[in-house]
């Protein structure tokens, strides 16, 4: 199971629920939406997020569908890893 974690040269606050990361790879901003700062916010964490942990705290959230959710925070999980957010171990 992959784990994902804040990239320790990526920089963010969470201003009125929602992240603003800085990735310092490309001096780009990133504003995340609420789904996307709570799995930052995991990320962030001792543990890290993996798929299932994210998946499960947003179907306690949003009371959504667990294999729905599953899907959502793979491919999030993996666009934040591609942009530089998160690191993939």
């Amino acid at each position: 199971m992959n784990i994902y974690r804040k990239n320790p040269l990526s920089a963010g606050r969470v201003v009125d629920g929602l992240a603003f990361v800085v990735t310092a790879e490309d001096n780009k901003l990133h504003t995340l939406n609420v789904t996307g700062t709570e799995l930052w916010r995991l990320a962030q964490s001792s543990e890290g997020v993996s798929i299932d942990s994210g998946a499960s705290k947003l179907v306690e959230l949003f009371k959504v569908e667990l294999s729905l959710a599953k899907e959502d925070v793979a491919e999030c999980l993996q666009a934040y890893a591609s942009s530089g957010i998160l690191i993939e171990e």
